[in-house]
């Protein structure tokens, strides 16, 4: 299994594992086009890769990926299409 194969299951664990235990993560802000349950999902899965709480989403519509950032150096970046509803189709986080 190469690393990207690896890396994507990891991202879609933890992003599993954070929804299963629903902890209302701060957001400061919200410049995405997604609803705050999405936004909630995406901050979750960032803080449990390393970004501090509050954290700021940023990206705009059809920018096609959203930047999570915190009070911590790591940012995480969460490619996710250019449609409507939130579909995470890879993560990279430093």
């Amino acid at each position: 299994m190469n690393i990207r194969k690896i890396s994507a299951l990891c991202a879609v664990a933890v992003f599993t594992v954070s929804t299963a235990y629903a902890k209302e993560i701060k957001i400061d802000a919200n410049n995405t086009p997604y609803s705050e349950a999405d936004a909630q999902k995406l901050a979750a899965t960032a803080v449990g890769m390393g970004v501090k709480e509050p954290v700021s989403l940023n990206g705009g519509s059809g920018s096609g990926s959203i930047t999570v950032s915190g009070s911590s150096a790591t940012q995480c970046v969460f490619k996710v299409g250019n449609g409507g509803a939130l579909q995470i189709q890879g993560l990279n986080c430093k």
